[in-house]
């Protein structure tokens, strides 16, 4: 089953909703949601969305700032003359979805949700890339989506990826 984009919808973690019913594969992502997302939320570490389908948690993904090392990104994805040593970024921190719902479009659609906020910020503060710690079995998933393995750290437990924005900016706009 896939389910249609337009059933899907994103919404700002707070404090009241009913996370007790999201499980994901993954205990880590688990424990976060459950008893993390929102004290990290209120202290200014990050930003927790969640996706709803039919009045159900289907996801959810975490955002929160980060910068990249010049050095790391392919030369085609980097700025002529750019003269500082990091580039900013926003980084995905977290992003799961529920186990009941694997290989029905949500991860897919957490993505380009996630892809979407970090361009409307980047509109307010500049950002050009996004970044992640992969999980070892996510490494594909990111790859088909336009994320590139950081080949410094490729053989991490979490392999650090990027995606540049500036080119899929350059063809919205």
């Amino acid at each position: 089953m896939i389910i249609p984009s337009q059933e899907l919808c994103i919404i700002p973690l707070e404090e009241g909703h009913n996370l007790s019913t999201f499980t994901s594969s993954n205990e880590d992502l688990n424990d976060f949601l459950h008893n993390d997302a929102l004290k990290s939320q209120e202290n200014l570490i990050s930003r927790t969305y969640l996706c709803i389908w039919k009045s159900r948690l289907a996801g959810f993904f975490t955002l929160v700032t980060d910068t990249i090392e010049v050095k790391l990104i392919e030369q085609e994805d980097g700025i002529d003359d750019y003269n500082y040593q990091k580039y900013p970024a926003i980084k995905i921190a977290r992003m799961a979805v529920d186990e009941k719902l694997s290989g029905a479009g949500v991860g897919r659609y957490l993505l380009l949700a996630a892809v979407g906020k970090v361009h409307h910020l980047s509109l307010e503060v500049g950002c050009r890339y996004i970044t992640v710690d992969s999980k070892r079995e996510a490494v594909g998933f990111y790859e088909k989506n336009g994320f590139k393995i950081i080949k410094k750290y490729e053989n991490r437990n979490f392999p650090p990826m990027y995606l540049n924005m500036y080119p899929i900016i350059q063809r919205i706009e």
